[in-house]
């Protein structure tokens, strides 16, 4: 048992401890009370007193194992659900995804590039996702915010950085559980790791071309899993490279070729800028999930990324629909690698 749970424990159990607390009694009245008790030991048969010491740590024991099974308990999905984010709202949503897409693409190649002050691709990605642990008929979630800071030199050397905020649980006894079963490990410890030349950790080594840039996104993302691994090509290259104006068009005018693309309309994203959303409905993963993209209308940089839980979410504890995961890309500029 972990020391914070421990002290929860001895603090709930405290006032039924027989034991605790100052002594009664001093020391000559205990000697008497002594003297007394072996004076009438046999004449005690007739009259048993009452073993109210053993009764109450008889009950502070019961009371314990009624706290620990409560543990197992309020991990069951119902009633309780994990915190997920608000939705966010979208307005606006008629016409073609295509068109309007191809309409960003073309005012992303006519973009300015970024000022450069640097050789680095700097990038701030702040995350959200729904970790969950299923053992039987348990499901235990607990929501947990991150953020990735990362630093891409030309020759692929670099730095990357993430830290963990504090966990979010729909109760105090999802909490206890999981820290009493240490689920998390040391994984949300903050890390930070500096490469060496080619060592940068990363999907693709080189940088994206300019032109047929719909090969050059699907290695590593098999076409056959349907539109929604392109969307999640272009997240993954969101996460490793600062994109150009010219990049970011040649990928939005992929992804406005998708089939089943739909455009959700203009939305404030959850750092407060406005943006366009675009998505894919998939049940790939085996519950029906939107993946929505986010993107700067005039400029058409990537804003944001969401999954979300549509009609089911199986043994998840969260209630639908229910967002599972997002990306919030802050950040994409170029910088020196700090000391």
């Amino acid at each position: 048992m972990s020391p914070s749970l421990t002290r929860d424990v001895r603090r709930l159990l405290g006032p039924a401890d027989p034991a605790g607390g100052p002594p009664l009694t001093g020391p000559h009245d205990r000697r008497a009370d002594l003297d007394r008790i072996l004076a009438g030991a046999q004449a005690t048969e007739a009259r048993r007193a009452r073993p109210v010491g053993r009764r109450l740590v008889m009950a502070a024991a019961a009371l314990l194992a009624l706290v620990l099974a409560g543990l197992q308990f309020v991990s069951v999905p119902q009633p309780a659900f994990a915190a997920t984010p608000p939705l966010l709202r979208y307005s606006g949503g008629d016409g073609s995804a295509r068109d309007a897409l191809t309409a960003i693409a073309a005012k992303a190649a006519a973009a300015p590039d970024p000022a450069r002050v640097g050789d680095y691709e700097h990038l701030v990605i702040q995350s959200w996702g729904l970790w969950t642990q299923v053992d039987g008929e348990y499901v235990r979630s607990a929501v947990i915010p991150s953020r990735l800071e990362s630093w891409r030199g030309p020759d692929n050397s670099g730095r990357r950085a993430t830290r963990f905020e504090e966990p979010q649980f729909s109760s105090t006894g999802r909490e206890w559980l999981w820290r009493a079963q240490n689920l998390f490990g040391d994984g949300l410890d903050p890390t930070s790791e500096d490469y060496r030349a080619g060592q940068f950790p990363a999907m693709w080594a080189d940088l994206p071309p300019t032109g047929d840039v719909d090969a050059w996104l699907h290695v590593g993302h098999p076409r056959e899993n349907g539109p929604y691994e392109t969307i999640v090509a272009v997240t993954d290259l969101a996460r490793e490279r600062l994109l150009t104006p010219a990049v970011r068009a040649a990928v939005l005018r992929v992804v406005a070729q998708l089939p089943g693309l739909t455009l959700d309309g203009s939305v404030t994203d959850r750092a407060g800028r406005t943006g366009t959303a675009f998505s894919v409905t998939t049940d790939h993963s085996g519950l029906p999930t939107r993946h929505t993209l986010i993107v700067d209308p005039v400029t058409g940089v990537l804003l944001g990324y969401e999954q979300m839980l549509t009609t089911d979410a199986g043994k998840l504890a969260v209630r639908v629909p229910a967002v599972i995961g997002y990306e919030t890309y802050l950040t994409a500029d170029w910088t020196t690698l700090p000391r």
